[in-house]
């Protein structure tokens, strides 16, 4: 982990953008679907919420969470009322006030599913880059004076296993890295490139984190973090 020293410590309100790799049972918005609940939870490993990477994140900093808008399944691209780029996911990171800071960890599924792209398409919801520009934009305008901090995507690993055998999740595309690094750019925003690092989490399953692959998660986040907030 990071040292204390590190990171300037103050009470951050944050709230989280992500997909099923970011949920957890009790702590997102009624009627999200939910990965981490029951044997899913007990299967991976994870005894409480406090084995997330997005709440090791919010404890280490001592802040607080406001909102974890993580839906499982979801796509940053699309026109659906879950995509991450909609009007509606995106008005729903605030509490009784703006969070501080909005951590975004989102992306996987685009990649899993091979949605398009489309860095000659920025305007583009239905493809990757265009869908994450217009995500950023709209939090911009929703949120003027929050942080909002987007984390590229690392690729996962079966516990106690060197097996690369084919599942959508673990075939490497560094595409929608290079697109979320460039949309962050263009849009303005902050990131935590906690991709550069190449390291691999474990997980079951290709894709959702063990309580050891959050751990490792959330130690790239803060070593990112230490410079940004």
């Amino acid at each position: 982990m990071v040292d204390d020293k590190d990171v300037h410590r103050t009470k951050y309100n944050i709230s989280i953008i992500g997909d099923s790799i970011s949920t957890y049972a009790g702590y997102n918005p009624y009627n999200f679907p939910v990965y981490y609940k029951d044997d899913r939870a007990y299967d991976n490993e994870i005894e409480s919420v406090d084995d997330t990477w997005w709440k090791q994140v919010i404890n280490y900093l001592g802040g607080e969470l406001c909102v974890n808008n993580s839906y499982s399944g979801s796509l940053v691209a699309g026109r659906f009322e879950s995509s991450a780029c909609s009007i509606k996911r995106c008005s729903m990171l605030h509490g009784e006030a703006a969070p501080d800071v909005i951590l975004i960890y989102i992306g996987t599924n685009d990649r899993g599913f091979e949605i398009d792209v489309g860095f000659d398409a920025p305007q583009d919801i239905l493809k990757f880059y265009g869908a994450y520009r217009a995500m950023l934009r709209q939090l911009k305008t929703n949120y003027p004076y929050t942080k909002i901090i987007c984390g590229t995507l690392l690729m996962g690993k079966l516990k106690d296993s060197i097996d690369l055998s084919y599942d959508r999740f673990m075939r490497v595309d560094d595409r929608y890295n290079k697109a979320i690094r460039l949309a962050v750019k263009e849009e303005g925003c902050l990131l935590a490139d906690i991709a550069f690092s190449d390291e691999r989490y474990e997980t079951l399953d290709y894709c959702h984190p063990t309580k050891a692959g959050h751990a490792l998660i959330s130690r790239l986040w803060l070593e990112c973090l230490k410079s940004l907030i």
